[in-house]
């Protein structure tokens, strides 16, 4: 570890698993950088070995992540020729140990994870990468030109606190993915990971973006019950895992409702009369732990929009939830659901996490604003952003050549401050005399808030 310690102080061990070590480091060269090191367990001879280009080609992919619920990549290095990754340091607990300690979480608190981590699921499967990028790599982490994270469990969840005393929960270490590829989808003993494994991942077969979402979904399941819905004694056991492949391929989900009534009576000897997850979120699991990949959703981006239906009260359930009753959620039951384009706000330390579905033909986008007999604008941003005007910037829906909808951006007041479009805050200021055209996954600044619009 001769480069290593050269290089950085170590300050604590964060994590050794099979294929790698993570450690809690200090720059020698900038002593005010603490960073999470982790270093990949394979040795390579140089840098014009393929399989450190493979690497740095991803790395090189994750650092252009920019999303407050994913850990930020800084770069790789080779030190004692292994692999090594910098990425920022979170200072929190993981969801494993919060579920260690508290057994199960509410659902008020479940809601809060699945609508932060879904942004984040959001953010990647829609991420661009370049076609020369995505033509080239067999990289299990990227995908159809997206991003599949790969390896979703408690463990890579990490809840840190705001300044203002709030929560925000951070996706980390997408390493299993440019590990070593083949590894991921063959082994059957990685601790930690065998829970929350795909079907299709058991089988060795294409991993995408609804293997994501099944992984997310046996966390939301864990979250609300106390446990995965196949849970594991032994990892070193070839019989038991055996038979795990075996439930993730064709058993049941065990019913959610009976395990959280089970889990609040061990923990409050008390058993509840009736079940409190919503039906809306009862379904939203089951989607998501479909054995047939078609039939989850297919993107991080279609479970947060079933998510914001749901809380907004527009999803009919296709028959009633009961607890003696299995649900076949069947894609063609689910048609009948409120669909549109929306509009998702990224949170930041001053502005909360919000969505908004576009309905009207002009829709105003702007802070809000309580005070009697003050414009407020249609989406009003619940922020203390300074930055944001009351009217920043606005939305038109017009027909388009092929007779469907399509929707232009405009900052024709103009706000003070000025609106940014796909590109980062404070550098190409949009035109007041320019409307663009929104294409699906576009992004759009307005002062320290990043837009996101789903078409």
């Amino acid at each position: 570890m001769n480069e290593l310690s050269s290089q950085y102080d170590i300050l604590k061990v964060i994590g050794h698993g099979g294929f790698s070590a993570v450690f809690k480091a200090r720059s020698k060269t900038h002593p005010e950088k603490v960073v999470a090191l982790k270093q990949l367990d394979y040795t390579i001879e140089n840098e014009d070995a393929k399989e450190y280009k493979d690497f740095k080609e991803e790395v090189d992919i994750l650092k252009g992540l920019n999303h407050p619920n994913i850990v930020k990549i800084y770069g790789e290095n080779i030190l004692d020729r292994k692999p090594s990754l910098e990425m920022e340091f979170v200072d929190g607990e993981t969801l494993e140990t919060i579920l260690k300690r508290e057994k199960y979480l509410s659902v008020e608190h479940t809601l809060d994870i699945i609508e932060q981590i879904g942004s984040a699921l959001s953010y990647c499967h829609q991420y661009h990468i370049p076609d020369e990028v995505a033509g080239t790599t067999g990289s299990a982490l990227l995908q159809k030109r997206s991003i599949v994270h790969n390896d979703v469990n408690p463990k890579n969840i990490i809840r840190t606190k705001n300044n203002e005393g709030t929560y925000r929960y951070v996706l980390i270490d997408f390493g299993l993915s440019f590990t070593d590829p083949d590894a991921v989808r063959h082994s059957k003993k990685e601790d930690g990971m065998a829970e929350y494994k795909s079907p299709e991942k058991w089988s060795a077969a294409n991993v995408d973006t609804p293997s994501d979402i099944y992984s997310f979904g046996i966390v939301i399941y864990e979250l609300l019950t106390g446990a995965a819905p196949f849970p594991v004694k032994d990892y070193n056991s070839p019989q038991e895992m055996i038979e795990l492949e075996e439930k993730h391929k064709s058993s049941k989900v065990p019913d959610i409702c009976n395990k959280r009534k089970a889990a609040i009576q061990a923990k409050e000897m008390l058993m509840p009369e009736t079940c409190e997850i919503p039906d809306w979120l009862q379904l939203l699991v089951l989607k998501c732990l479909e054995k047939e990949p078609s039939r989850r959703f297919q993107t991080g981006r279609d479970l947060v929009e079933f998510y914001y239906n749901g809380l907004d009260g527009k999803i009919d359930i296709p028959v009633s939830i009961t607890e003696n009753q299995v649900i076949d959620i069947d894609p063609e039951n689910l048609r009948n659901l409120h669909k549109g384009p929306f509009l998702e706000v990224v949170p930041n330390i001053l502005t909360e996490a919000q969505h908004f579905f576009l309905k009207k033909d002009y829709t105003t986008i702007g802070r809000s604003n309580d005070m009697p007999g003050v414009f407020t604008a249609d989406f009003s941003l619940r922020t203390a952003d300074k930055f944001i005007s009351k009217n920043h910037c606005q939305l038109t829906k017009r027909m388009n050549e092929n007779k469907g909808v399509a929707y232009y951006l405009s900052d024709t007041v103009p706000s003070k401050n000025g609106t940014f479009y796909n590109a980062e805050k404070n550098t190409t200021r949009l035109n007041a005399h320019v409307k663009i055209k929104l294409r699906d996954g576009d992004y759009f600044w307005i002062g320290n808030t990043k837009i996101i619009f789903h078409g």
